[in-house]
């Protein structure tokens, strides 16, 4: 009887335990560029971060930099392109914004979500919510 039960439970762990055959092929890439002085001189604390991930085959590209409004505030915004989709994520005052990408434009990219759209070009932020429009500036 005893034979019975182990024969049993070493076959009913046989069929519970399957061999996960498949592998994925992950590979990551990172960037990092910090400036530690502000156009003054004064120490300040900037960074950009760029990512890329390809896990089997399918590759999402990611780069954060940093943006300073004219009041001083800061603002991280960080550009994903996945091939299929791309959105930028600002991010400011303990608040996260998901914009989708719309179009590009001659000068750069325009990115909307619900109510609120940003203009992004080369070195500038431009982010609008019904009349009120904030201008950041990439620091460099």
């Amino acid at each position: 009887m005893k034979t019975n039960i182990i024969i049993c439970s070493i076959a009913l762990a046989l069929v519970s335990c399957k061999k996960n055959e498949e592998s994925k092929m992950m590979k990551q890439t990172y960037g990092t560029e910090t400036t530690a002085t502000d156009e003054n001189g004064n120490i300040d604390s900037t960074t950009s971060t760029s990512v890329e991930n390809e896990i089997d085959g399918k590759k999402t590209s990611s780069v954060s930099y940093p943006y300073k409004a004219e009041d001083g505030s800061r603002a991280k915004a960080t550009f994903t392109n996945d091939g299929k989709s791309k959105t930028i994520t600002i991010e400011a005052n303990n608040m996260k914004y998901v914009l989708d990408f719309k179009r590009a434009i001659p000068t750069g990219e325009i990115y909307e979500r619900n109510s609120i759209s940003a203009e992004s070009s080369e070195d500038s932020l431009l982010i609008s919510q019904g009349n009120q429009v904030i201008h950041l500036g990439k620091i460099k």
